[in-house]
């Protein structure tokens, strides 16, 4: 709890302390208040990124398939028994699971906040009540009013601006992380779109050859099926890799972007609640400039000074 100013009504004035209580009190009040609708963006957010998610891991599971099916006719066509290892579908499958469990543990996360939010501001509204009793103001009293809310307004714009601050750097941040997998993302898709062709001059060659075979009946060489399977299995083996190297570094990305995220939105909600309730404070230092002339003056400049919090 904090401390009042020494004046006449005790050793520490009580009405100055219950002022700064009702103003810090009144302060998380309306952070709380205003953090319930924040998290109900953050889950909505949440849920974007598990969305876009399934994509990703979909495209890469029928990159894996398509892998199998490649070097399994590849097999038959060279007479294995076995055909070639790859990335096997239980390194995606780990991967699913590692970010289901991440998504799961930021819902829970959220959901016990939104527990902690119902509670919190239950207990805030009482102690509101019993800092309101505190407050009885003498003439004495007022006159240390007005310099500690010239403190706690300082005091309070410095903590706007840091919350300002915090969220513009949150959001930079974000945008980089944005255009970083931007970059990556298209640079790989050109990458496996070009995956075919680059592997295309191999098999023209395999096929110019048996051609040659075929007119000379010289150095037989693999048949074209195999050469076709081999270069399928060459094509979807490479794609395979580049889609594997796209989705976990869209995994990473989003998973930063939406810690960035949630920073980006407490910044910002805390220094606009912040901001609003730094004119609501103005208001109430002009309120407690005005000379009291007489008890009755200061009876009702009281009540008005508590209708700021209840």
């Amino acid at each position: 709890m904090s401390h009042g100013s020494l004046c006449s009504c005790g050793t520490n004035c009580r009405v100055t302390k219950a002022l700064r209580d009702l103003i810090d009190t009144q302060n998380q009040l309306c952070l709380l208040a205003r953090e319930e609708s924040v998290i109900v963006s953050i889950l909505e957010n949440l849920q974007n990124v598990v969305s876009a998610s399934q994509h990703r891991f979909t495209t890469w599971l029928g990159a894996v398939a398509a892998c199998e099916t490649a070097q399994a006719n590849l097999a038959i066509a060279q007479s294995f028994s076995r055909a070639r290892t790859t990335i096997p579908r239980w390194t995606v499958e780990a991967e699913q699971r590692l970010f289901h469990q991440w998504v799961k543990q930021e819902q829970q996360r959220w959901d016990q906040r939104l527990v902690q939010i119902q509670r919190g501001m239950a207990n805030y509204r009482a102690y509101l009540q019993k800092c309101a009793q505190q407050f009885v103001l003498t003439p004495e009293c007022l006159a240390l009013c007005l310099p500690l809310l010239d403190e706690l307004l300082r005091h309070q714009e410095e903590r706007i601006e840091q919350h300002h601050l915090a969220s513009i750097s949150a959001h930079e941040l974000f945008l980089q992380f944005e255009q970083r997998w931007t970059y990556e993302r298209d640079r790989l898709d050109y990458e496996i779109a070009q995956v075919p062709q680059a592997y295309q001059a191999g098999r023209s060659q395999a096929q110019q050859r048996w051609g040659l075979y075929v007119v000379t009946g010289i150095g037989r060489p693999v048949s074209l099926t195999q050469t076709n399977m081999n270069y399928q299995s060459m094509v979807h083996t490479r794609q395979l890799e580049l889609y594997s190297q796209q989705c976990k570094l869209f995994l990473s990305t989003k998973v930063e972007q939406f810690r960035l995220y949630v920073q980006q939105m407490e910044g910002e909600y805390k220094a606009t609640v912040l901001a609003a309730q730094q004119e609501r404070w103005h208001m109430l230092h002009a309120q407690l400039s005005v000379e009291v002339a007489d008890p009755d003056q200061l009876t009702s400049l009281q009540s008005l000074v508590l209708s700021y919090f209840l």
